[in-house]
């Protein structure tokens, strides 16, 4: 690193940014990843089985997979449990300003901060937090054995909740709004075979109840509109996922906020590269996400290139 220059700053550390790690330093280049969480959404993953060449792996084993993996790269420096809050062009160069109130500065950015789960806003969500109300299954399912709870959401994510808390709970509810269930027809099928998973389609959830900690739930049957009542000791809202960048003023976002790259993963400002969940190309997938990482970090370093 010249002058506390780097050549590349990435920012996140899922499976986007640490791929473009490691194909930046790969080309030789001065290379920090920033992030908050190692393993970004596939830490909070229950079960992955269509990463080509791992089988079976929870989200938390594959995430250790990748970080071992990045370790291996000497020439990387890393710094975790780092929340990026501004970014600016200065000159000819990027800065990145930190938590920490420290600024950063390189010749590019990649940007691949991933997603944050939707919050619904409604009566209760808020105030229940953490007590009984839940946004990872696969951090606070164990706390609900032998208990009744609810998953908001008939999507994969919704689905795969559900079957993992299956098998620690004695009931489980799946909330979904839209009349079927949105996800794969393989979730589908397996929680059929389920006994204790109960199916609630055309449901609206309007309020969340309890006194110190979650007791019940209220939602709108958007069939015969009456408003009906469920209790339960928890609440996973598995509702969709925003994406995380807040702290990115600089580039061109489309109506969803996602950063419009093109096929290269440029946006629109030159010498900032976008890759991952926070683009908007369309599929959210661990393993597309991987390589638009790669093509976001040899991008990054034709523009480096040209840049000499």
């Amino acid at each position: 690193m010249k002058n506390n220059i780097y050549d590349v700053i990435i920012i996140g550390l899922g499976p986007a940014g640490m791929t473009a790690a490691i194909y930046c330093s790969r080309k030789g280049l001065n290379t920090l990843i920033i992030g908050n969480e190692a393993g970004g959404q596939v830490a909070k993953s229950a079960l992955i089985e269509n990463y080509l060449g791992f089988g079976f792996k929870s989200g938390q084993e594959l995430s250790q997979v990748f970080s071992e993996h990045l370790a291996k790269f000497k020439n990387i420096s890393a710094l975790k449990n780092i929340v990026v809050k501004s970014i600016a062009k200065k000159a000819k160069l990027f800065e990145v300003k930190l938590d920490n109130k420290k600024i950063l500065k390189a010749k590019s950015l990649i940007i691949a901060s991933g997603r944050l789960p939707r919050h619904l806003n409604i009566l209760g969500e808020k105030e229940f937090i953490n007590r009984g109300v839940s946004y990872c299954e696969v951090c606070d399912g164990p706390i609900f054995k032998d208990k009744i709870t609810a998953v908001i959401g008939g999507g994969n994510s919704g689905l795969e909740a559900a079957i993992s808390l299956a098998k620690l709970c004695t009931k489980v509810y799946v909330l979904e709004f839209t009349p079927k269930l949105k996800a794969d027809l393989a979730y589908i099928n397996l929680v059929k075979k389920l006994k204790n998973i109960q199916i609630i389609t055309g449901a609206q959830l309007t309020k969340i109840q309890g006194k110190k900690f979650v007791e019940s739930l209220e939602y709108k049957d958007l069939t015969s509109q009456q408003i009906k009542k469920l209790k339960v000791d928890g609440i996973f809202i598995e509702a969709g996922w925003i994406p995380s960048i807040d702290f990115d003023k600089l580039t061109l976002k489309n109506k969803l906020n996602e950063i419009i790259v093109d096929k290269q993963c440029r946006t629109s400002i030159p010498g900032v590269f976008a890759a991952g969940d926070i683009t908007d190309i369309g599929y959210w997938q661990i393993i597309i996400a991987a390589g638009e990482g790669a093509k976001a970090a040899l991008s990054a370093y034709q523009y480096l290139t040209k840049l000499e």
